[in-house]
């Protein structure tokens, strides 16, 4: 086997890209529903919807867009191409991190080859992947500048796992956390933190030794929380969990984008990327997943700490110039209004609460949060 050297392929400056991984339910039970083939079939290979691991998930690509409000009508397109093949099969769609009740054993993994090779070489640890993100896609110039980039942007992975946690429920039961889900990625045998790298030819000579070593088949199965994607010329950002309101999707999408850009802009200009001990930002992470917005981060060596929304805030008001540039500082705005009104997980612990421990209105609270901020018609399930 001849040791590669990968090609990135170089895109447009901070040209941006999201996956949504979305839910699929009988509005009946309330339950997942095992029918992506059987909606990828009403869509008739409509290019921009795929399959996810399980038959009970699908996965909405957008296409390359040029700023934040190009992203929205894109997203906001496919997402109602999907809604609409949804409702013909009777079925409804919501997005979190995890569906609040779902059993992971009984779901059918969806009939692609790479899945099925998957499930039988990672086992269980693959089987339990019943979890749903928000991936999301920023071009850049060359490999060396996404190595540099994924390095720097390491440090802010917390904050956006805190302003994304919506998978506080885990078969029935209450986790404890604000973000499960990102736990239950972390079995899988490539995932977590990225390990930092000082060039692209050492993300090369690791990627050759996982591929000859049968550790992987591609450099799909990097399930890092961040990393580079040579085949868009991308960095990807995998850390979030997956949101249901639209505001929140851009507001993510945008955070994203202008730290991607901060970060190039640096490297370009020779200066230092700030790094952060991986063993502070272990903690952080674990922090964000546990807590959410309302924990605290060590912000240095010495363990001095701050509140998340409190390092939120700073970091908005650092990148608000970058963001004007971008034409995304009214998506990074909306960032403050998740600090206002909680994050989904919060939400989804009030509703249990509020309606005596009814799984069935956490999951309606879901679907109706859902179709009333992508603009469908009202909810309507059965009681």
């Amino acid at each position: 086997m001849t040791k590669p050297r990968i090609e990135f392929k170089e895109s447009k400056d901070f040209t941006i890209g999201v996956e949504l991984e979305l839910q699929l339910i009988d509005p009946v039970t309330r339950d997942l529903k095992s029918a992506c083939s059987e909606i990828l079939k009403e869509l008739n290979d409509y290019p921009n919807i795929k399959h996810e691991f399980y038959e009970s998930e699908i996965e909405i690509n957008s296409n390359i867009c040029s700023d934040i409000d190009d992203l929205g009508r894109d997203l906001k397109s496919h997402v109602h191409k999907l809604y609409e093949a949804a409702r013909k099969l009777n079925l409804k769609v919501a997005m979190a991190g995890t569906h609040p009740t779902a059993n992971w054993s009984v779901q059918r993994v969806a009939p692609n080859k790479r899945y099925l090779n998957l499930a039988n070489r990672i086992r269980m640890p693959m089987d339990r992947m019943l979890a749903f993100g928000i991936h999301v896609h920023v071009g850049l110039r060359s490999g060396p500048e996404a190595i540099a980039v994924n390095d720097g942007i390491t440090k802010y992975l917390p904050h956006l796992l805190a302003l994304s946690c919506s998978s506080p429920y885990w078969v029935k039961r209450d986790s404890g956390m604000e973000s499960y889900r990102v736990k239950i990625i972390e079995t899988l045998p490539i995932t977590g933190l990225p390990y930092h790298l000082n060039t692209w030819e050492e993300f090369c000579e690791l990627y050759y030794a996982f591929k000859k070593s049968g550790t992987v088949d591609s450099i799909r199965e990097f399930w890092w929380d961040a990393r580079p994607h040579p085949d868009f010329g991308t960095i990807e950002i995998r850390i979030c969990d997956a949101v249901p309101l639209y505001d929140d999707v851009i507001a993510l999408a945008s955070l994203v984008q202008t730290l991607v850009a901060y970060l190039a802009n640096k490297h370009r200009n020779g200066e230092k990327i700030d790094t952060f001990p991986f063993a502070l930002l272990r903690q952080n992470k674990w922090r964000a997943a546990r807590y959410g917005i309302e924990g605290d981060f060590i912000i240095n060596k010495n363990g001095d700490i701050a509140s998340v929304k409190d390092e939120v805030r700073k970091l908005i008001t650092e990148l608000q110039p970058i963001a004007n540039k971008l034409k995304s500082d009214i998506g990074l705005k909306k960032i403050n209004s998740i600090l206002e009104r909680g994050t989904s997980s919060t939400r989804q612990r009030k509703t249990f609460t509020e309606t005596k421990g009814s799984w069935n209105m956490v999951v309606d609270s879901l679907i109706n949060e859902f179709e009333s901020s992508w603009q469908f018609k009202e909810a309507i399930v059965q009681k």
